[in-house]
């Protein structure tokens, strides 16, 4: 036996080169793939960039839908209410002057006007207008920016000194559109003559938090103990409320001319802005193509005031990356695993899963990539099914061609799905084994012409090959006029030993309906020996040249053996101990003999496997197999008389039963010549 794994250590080293070398390529190609994905990644490309552009605006719409604004912030709109009521703008600058007034009696916290006074309108009514803004003492002016390609600024549109003096202080309203012209993301602050200059918006936040200034921090902003997350940039994405309309709105003509009680805008952060749509200051969200700039800006206060922002920096960046890696591997290795076919319908699960994470993520304010997971999901999908179909599924093609001729479809699939199963280089296992030969096959053959010979042969070996594949068998190898097949191999067969036992049933029923629907066939039967026990199965051969998959070892000798003893006694088929131990309460047995075999120093206990326990014997056979057993006993107890006259009278009623002939025999021949006093009951068998 260790002969025998020395032989296979070959072939086995093959094997294990073959696969350590398709797993590494798996892996390689694997790398390669996540290498690709996160490569694009970093250089952002415009395409991946706009499509996961497109799913933070679907985070809004169709994910988290719209939510309630803070109480503290509101809208005075310049709207079309206002512009019919008091004329075409832009009115008058003692317009304004009446309403910072009427702000401040009604006591708002601070005014925030996204409108800017570049010119001077007359020296009476700005002087009024200045005089209107320092008495509020909270009312913060607009100022726009124009900005070179590098993001130096270039000049800008402010207000005139005495306003800018009177004012609390200004807020830019520059924002940034992306390429596809939607706003994502607002400039908090504008370093501009060595001064660092809020937005608007940030400046509505600094006043309602009480904060004078705002620190500019790599990655954050710092707004007295509040800390607002920017990107690589300096750029704060926006955290959308809703379409248009979110924020409670008041028309200027009404507060202008005291219409909206005084407790509707005490202690609000107030923003003054145009809403008409004959004035343009329309800007593009994720929720409408239509919104009026004042909303963005009172949105970025509502988003720093009560600290609710979308997060982009560094944990995301690291968590987008471990997804690119996770999902991209895990759909590889899936398809790697599984056939394409199979894992395109786990591709769907993984993903899908995937995106129902980015938006609970996302509800949770932090951005993570959607595009960029599904990339490499679908990537590394299709390189791992061009990888199988190009290498693994050649190698299930390959078992196809090897097994299918001599395996039922039910293994090969099991072998094509789990390849390395069949450990082809040699391996252990438990095993049950037949060896079938048929009786009486050389008076045939010289009745009968060679070429209808083994034309007839043929029809009996489909027949025989059919219903061993039905049970589970392996065909290993046709023997002339017989045929070795086993069970347990390539691939592991639970309860093989009653597989096994099954199948000898079902051969003798199959044969006796052959030639009932083919009369004119010779009349084949067939004797049968059936074994269990470990042997070794793998290739063996000449490598490289003549292989074959089989099985070898004493398991597979003594089956050979109890094959050619079943013709010495005379029954269809001989059953070793260990396969009748394995099934004695499914199967009807007798008991034949103890005897040791050619080549054996071990006796062992043979078996006449009569039936299944299940369709069970007639009344006749159960009175046969009494009576057997009781001259058995008697003849291993050495009552030669009692065992002579049972098995004379067995013999008498059943005149075919080799058995109980050769027991008679035997009987009679110890009644004349006792065998000795250390007789141990034990046959000993002289030829193979």
């Amino acid at each position: 036996m260790d002969q025998v794994s020395d032989d296979f250590s070959l072939p086995e080293a093959m094997i294990h080169y073959y696969s350590k070398k398709q797993n590494l390529a798996g892996f390689l190609l694997t790398l390669l793939t996540l290498v690709v994905v996160v490569a694009l990644y970093y250089r952002q490309t415009p395409v991946l960039e706009g499509f996961e552009a497109k799913t933070y605006d679907l985070r809004f719409e169709l994910g988290r839908g719209p939510v309630s604004p803070s109480p503290d912030i509101a809208i005075i709109a310049i709207n079309d209410k206002s512009i019919a009521e008091l004329g075409r703008f832009p009115w008058s600058r003692s317009t304004f002057t009446t309403l910072v007034d009427e702000v401040h009696k009604a006591g708002a916290k601070a005014l925030l006007m996204d409108v800017f006074f570049p010119e001077s309108e007359g020296p009476q009514v700005d002087k009024a207008f200045a005089a209107a803004l320092a008495r509020a003492g909270n009312v913060s002016l607009a100022i726009a920016f124009d900005f070179a390609p590098d993001g130096r600024v270039i000049g800008v549109t402010g207000n005139i000194p005495i306003l800018k003096q009177a004012s609390y202080a200004e807020g830019h309203i520059n924002f940034l559109p992306d390429k596809d012209g939607v706003n994502r993301r607002t400039m908090l602050l504008v370093p501009h003559e060595g001064k660092l200059v809020p937005s608007l918006g940030l400046q509505g936040a600094m006043a309602a938090l009480g904060v004078k200034e705002a620190v500019q921090r790599p990655y954050s902003v710092r707004v007295g103990e509040r800390r607002v997350p920017t990107d690589y940039y300096d750029t704060m994405l926006i955290n959308f409320l809703g379409p248009p309309g979110a924020f409670p709105m008041y028309s200027f003509a009404d507060v202008m001319k005291g219409r909206i009680a005084p407790e509707e805008l005490r202690g609000k952060i107030l923003f003054l802005g145009m809403t008409a749509l004959g004035i343009y200051d329309m800007r593009v969200t994720p929720f409408h193509g239509n919104t009026p700039g004042v909303e963005i800006n009172a949105t970025i206060c509502d988003n720093i005031i009560r600290g609710h922002f979308v997060r982009r920096s560094i944990p995301e960046v690291l968590l987008d990356l471990l997804f690119i890696i996770v999902v991209g591997a895990l759909v590889f290795f899936s398809t790697f695993r599984f056939r394409p076919a199979h894992a395109l319908l786990l591709l769907p699960l993984v993903l899908g899963g995937y995106v129902a994470l980015a938006v609970v993520m996302f509800d949770k304010g932090h951005w993570l990539s959607i595009i960029y997971p599904l990339t490499s999901g679908i990537l590394a999908y299709t390189v791992a099914a061009g990888f199988r179909f190009v290498i693994l599924d050649r190698r299930s093609r390959e078992i196809h061609s090897v097994f299918s001729s001599y395996v039922s479809k039910k293994i090969v699939d099991e072998l094509v799905r789990h390849p390395e199963r069949a450990t082809i280089g040699g391996d252990h296992r438990q095993i049950t084994i037949l060896f079938l030969d048929i009786k009486g096959f050389t008076a045939i053959s010289e009745r009968l012409p060679a070429m209808e010979l083994v034309s007839t042969l043929n029809s009996y070996f489909a027949v025989l090959t059919k219903v061993i594949m039905e049970h589970d068998g392996t065909v290993d190898k046709f023997l002339g006029d017989g045929l070795m097949a086993y069970w347990g191999a390539p691939l592991a067969v639970e309860h093989h030993e009653a597989k096994g036992a099954a199948c000898i049933l079902a051969l003798k029923e199959a044969v006796a309906r052959l030639l009932e629907s083919h009369p004119e066939l010779p009349e084949f039967t067939f004797r049968a020996g059936l074994n269990s026990g470990d042997v070794v199965a793998g290739n063996i051969g000449a490598p490289g040249r003549k292989m074959e998959y089989t099985v070898i070892g004493d398991t597979v000798n003594l089956a050979a053996r109890l094959e050619g003893t079943a013709k010495f006694y005379g029954v269809d088929n001989l059953v070793s101990e260990s396969l009748y131990a394995a099934t004695r309460n499914d199967f009807i047995y007798r008991e034949l003999d103890r005897i040791r075999v050619v080549g054996k120093k071990i006796p062992i206990t043979i078996y006449e496997l009569l039936a299944s326990g299940k369709e069970g014997v007639d009344d006749s056979i159960h009175k046969m197999l009494r009576l057997f057993a009781q001259g058995l006993q008697a003849y291993r107890d050495k009552r030669w008389q009692d065992a002579t006259e049972i098995f004379a009278a067995l013999c008498q009623r059943y005149p075919d039963d080799k058995p109980s002939q050769l027991y008679l025999e035997r009987c009679r021949r110890y009644i004349d010549e006792p065998p000795p006093e250390n007789w141990d009951t034990i046959f000993q068998r002289k030829e193979k």
